[in-house]
């Protein structure tokens, strides 16, 4: 969980955080308000603590459901480039934020079932705005492993899976459990930062 925070978590060293900034300035720029979603608490108040403009949330699980239709309340109300800041696990359901244009989800989710709900929360019936989603990644590190990881499940399922309905309607499929991708990004961080530290050197 650590490894999957660090390249947020440095705040306003954080290239993520720099390109966030932006993104939220260029949404204030084309009279749009935007959704931020992270798995992460401590990362949801870093975010909030360091955005410009009028910062909702954070909404998590742990916020009663009036509560948390009152910050969605006061987002929709609010001027462009507002930013309502919640978990991704609280905000992908039972929620309707139509009033976000612009949503970014913080680092990649082991559950891809889990970004697929979460982006729907501001694409219902009744939006009238284009959306756009944006995915922050860092270029080193574990976001780099957990993406591969699923491509790899992704590819096997295409292979074995009979094209079908069923398959097509079964995105649960896809997803991968806590254990099984800590231990694959585990293994794959080793395997990089020891090749890094100690390049192989060509035979003689």
């Amino acid at each position: 969980m650590a490894m999957r925070q660090a390249a947020l978590r440095a705040r306003k060293h954080s290239q993520k955080m720099q390109r966030l900034v932006e993104i939220v300035e260029e949404a204030k720029d084309n009279e749009r308000r935007v959704l931020v979603f992270s798995y992460f608490r401590g990362a949801l108040d870093d975010i909030a603590a360091i955005l410009p403009g009028k910062v909702y949330g954070p909404l998590t699980g742990s916020v009663p459901a009036v509560k948390r239709q009152q910050m969605v309340d006061e987002f929709s109300q609010a001027g462009h480039g507002a930013v309502l800041v919640a978990q991704i696990v609280a905000g992908g359901v039972g929620l309707n934020v139509q009033a976000a244009s612009v949503v970014v989800i913080c680092e990649p989710q082991l559950k891809p079932t889990t970004e697929w709900q979460a982006i729907a929360r501001s694409r219902r019936m009744g939006q009238l705005e284009s959306v756009q989603v944006h995915r922050l990644l860092s270029e080193d590190g574990v976001d780099q492993r957990i993406i591969e990881i699923l491509d790899r499940k992704s590819e096997l399922f295409d292979e074995f899976a009979r094209p079908s309905e069923t398959a097509k309607s079964a995105p649960e499929a896809f997803d991968i459990s806590d254990a099984e991708i800590a231990r694959g990004i585990v293994a794959a961080e080793r395997e990089r930062l020891l090749t890094t530290r100690w390049p192989q050197q060509a035979s003689p």
